[in-house]
């Protein structure tokens, strides 16, 4: 039933009610209690009917809402179901053409591959031929180098050889001025010892009163 019939019927009888709610407490006649009670069902429907216009406007406001949300999520729904479709299209468009060109793919892979295996046969005694030149010259190079380096080097080792024998020398007249020196103080400390055995038996002899002396010199 429409919410406007209803609230129309609702409010009729709540003003029927009212109106005669109202007659009966004032002591009014019967006519006068009936008239109070139409004019009261009158109203009541009048506002009840009101009351239920805008219910059911509401209601389907809200309705049309979700009619119009639930239409939304259709087309959505539908519109990613079709992206899926041609995205699923796409990729078996894809794979049927990565199948029909491989074996062009690997015929054409079989001819570079050959092509490339010929050319560096052919190149193979070029490449070898220069190889050859690049070590003959690199011989040539490093034996000028050598001879270039050669007097370099005779004068480097005189050089080290001059310096060698000045160095011997040098050693040689250390060595001799040490051993002087070793003998000279061998000499020196060997007098003393004399001279300070020599002292104390002096001092021995005068004290025991005997005047022979004993001394070794050498």
């Amino acid at each position: 039933m429409h919410k406007a019939v209803k609230g129309a019927l609702i409010g009729g009888l709540v003003g029927a009610g009212v109106g005669t709610a109202q007659g009966v407490r004032g002591d009014d006649p019967g006519d006068r209690i009936v008239r109070r009670a139409l004019r009261g069902a009158a109203g009541g429907a009048a506002i009840g009917l009101l009351a239920g216009l805008v219910l059911q406007w509401r209601r389907g406001r809200k309705a049309a809402r979700a009619a119009k949300a639930a239409a939304k999520r259709h087309r959505l729904a539908a519109t990613r179901h079709q992206l899926a479709a041609k995205r699923l299209d796409a990729q078996g468009r894809l794979i049927d053409v990565a199948e029909a060109a491989l074996p062009k793919v690997e015929q054409l892979a079989d001819k570079a591959a050959g092509t490339l295996f010929g050319v560096a046969d052919a190149a193979r005694p070029h490449v070898e031929h220069i190889a050859d030149v690049t070590r003959g010259k690199a011989f040539e190079l490093a034996g000028t180098a050598l001879e270039a380096a050669r007097p370099h080097t005779d004068a480097a080792l005189e050089k080290v050889g001059d310096v060698a024998g000045a160095a011997q020398e040098r050693a040689l007249e250390l060595a001799v001025a040490a051993r002087d020196r070793a003998e000279a103080a061998g000499d020196v400390a060997r007098q003393r010892a004399l001279d300070a055995a020599e002292s104390a038996q002096g001092r021995l002899s005068a004290r025991d009163g005997d005047p022979r002396l004993i001394l070794v010199r050498r």
